[in-house]
C-alpha cells in the first residue's frame, strides 16, 4: 500500500518541482542504494526484524535530536559525497525490508544540500526512485498483487493528496532554519514511533 501512495505522491512532487532536483546527488547514491537493496531482501529471507526495526528507530530518533540541537550557522557546512555510501546502502536496507529508509535519506541528504526547496525536490525524487525498485521486487514475488491493498491505496489517495498541497502552500513560507527544524521533528517522532511500537510488542510478549 505505502508502494502505491509513495509512486502517487513522488510523481505528484515530482512535477511540481522536477526543476529543483540536485540530480548529481541522486545519482551518486543510485549504486549504493542498489547494494543495500541486494543485502536487505537476503535479509527479508532470513532474518527477524525486530532488531532491524529497532536499530532504525535509535537512528532517526538520534538523528532528529541532532538536528533540532545543532546549533544555527548562515553557512551550511555540508558532509563530504562519501557518506553516500553508509547512508545509501543502509537506505536501500530498510527500503527493501520495511519501506522505511526516508529517514535515513533525509539525514543525508539535510547534510549535503542547504536550500529548501531543493532538499525536498531531492527527496521526492529519492522516493520515487526507491519506490520504483521496490515496486519491482514486490511484483516479482507477487507481494502488491492483492485486491485489499489495491481498495486501501485508492481509498487513501485523497487525503495523501490533500495533505500534499497544504504542505506545498507552508513549505513556500519556510526559512532554511525552521525546515530544518520540521526535519528534525519528523525524524524524531518517526523513530519514536518505531521504538514504542517495539517497546509494546516486547512487553506483550
Amino acid at each position: 500500500m505505502m508502494v502505491l501512495l509513495d509512486i502517487c505522491a513522488s510523481l505528484y512532487l515530482g512535477r511540481k518541482v522536477s526543476n529543483e532536483v540536485n540530480k548529481k546527488e541522486l545519482i551518486w547514491l543510485l549504486p549504493f542504494t542498489l547494494i543495500g537493496m541486494v543485502i536487505g531482501i537476503t535479509l527479508l529471507v532470513g532474518s527477524p526484524s525486530e532488531p532491524l526495526l529497532l536499530v532504525l528507530g535509535i537512528f532517526a530518533a538520534a538523528n532528529g535530536i541532532r538536528i533540532l540541537f545543532q546549533k544555527n550557522s548562515i553557512t551550511h557546512v555540508a558532509i563530504h559525497k562519501w557518506w553516500g555510501l553508509p547512508f545509501g546502502a543502509a537506505g536501500g536496507i530498510f527500503t527493501a525490508l520495511f519501506a522505511t529508509g526516508g529517514p535515513i535519506y533525509v539525514s543525508y541528504l539535510g547534510m549535503r544540500i542547504a536550500d529548501p526547496k531543493v532538499l525536498r525536490a531531492t527527496m521526492a525524487f529519492t522516493i520515487f526512485m526507491l519506490t520504483i525498485l521496490r515496486l519491482i521486487f514486490m511484483l516479482t514475488v507477487g507481494l502488491i498483487l492483492s485486491l485489499d491493498v489495491f481498495l486501501l491505496a485508492a481509498i487513501l489517495v485523497v487525503p495523501l493528496f490533500i495533505g500534499i498541497s497544504v504542505g506545498v502552500k507552508f513549505h513556500a513560507k519556510l526559512s532554511q532554519s525552521t525546515m530544518k527544524r520540521l526535519v528534525g521533528l519528523i525524524l524524531l517522532f518517526s523513530g519514536s514511533m518505531l521504538l514504542l511500537r517495539q517497546i509494546k510488542e516486547w512487553v506483550a510478549l
